[in-house]
């Protein structure tokens, strides 16, 4: 069985708790906001993380912060989403996405994922991370950042001269 844990108290926290009652879900629980430093303990003990987004134009151009830190965390991410995320996700083999607000592709790809041997689902963590470390570690950074200083200051004094 799939067991969900929610972590957060977005603003349809409530609305999914009564819908939960009503549907007499049990496999999801409910843990509220936690202070930042905690996360990490859920994600230890998480097997796969998952991300869903609305389909809005804005957020289709956006990677949310959650998402590098599930990869840097070695997670494996399950996703109902479009656009950069989804790309992300694609090309760093890290996971499985579902069209934004489809809940039936949804819940076929979380069985999917479950139906994964505990050594497949690790592969696609390893995945994550190596990608994190190459995309967006801060390391990475850095070294973008001095490589860019370094053009604009060759462009300046080839201005100059």
């Amino acid at each position: 069985a799939i067991l969900f844990h929610i972590v957060g108290s977005g603003s349809s926290l409530e609305a999914c708790k009564a819908l939960a009652n009503e549907l007499h879900i049990t496999n999801v629980i409910f843990h509220g906001r936690h202070k930042l430093e905690e996360m990490p303990a859920y994600y230890a003990k998480a097997d796969v993380m998952l991300v869903t987004l609305t389909g809005s134009p804005l957020i289709r151009h956006t990677l949310p912060r959650k998402v590098q830190t599930y990869m840097a965390a070695s997670k494996p991410i399950v996703a109902s989403i479009e656009g950069e995320t989804k790309r992300v996700i694609d090309e760093a083999q890290c996971g499985k996405c579902a069209p934004v607000q489809d809940a039936d592709e949804l819940a076929r790809v979380c069985l999917e994922m479950a139906q994964l041997t505990h050594g497949e689902r690790a592969e696609l963590g390893k995945n994550a991370r190596a990608y994190y470390e190459a995309h967006y570690s801060k390391e990475r950074f850095f070294d973008v950042l001095e490589s860019e200083l370094e053009q604009l200051k060759e462009q300046h004094h080839g201005a100059r001269a």
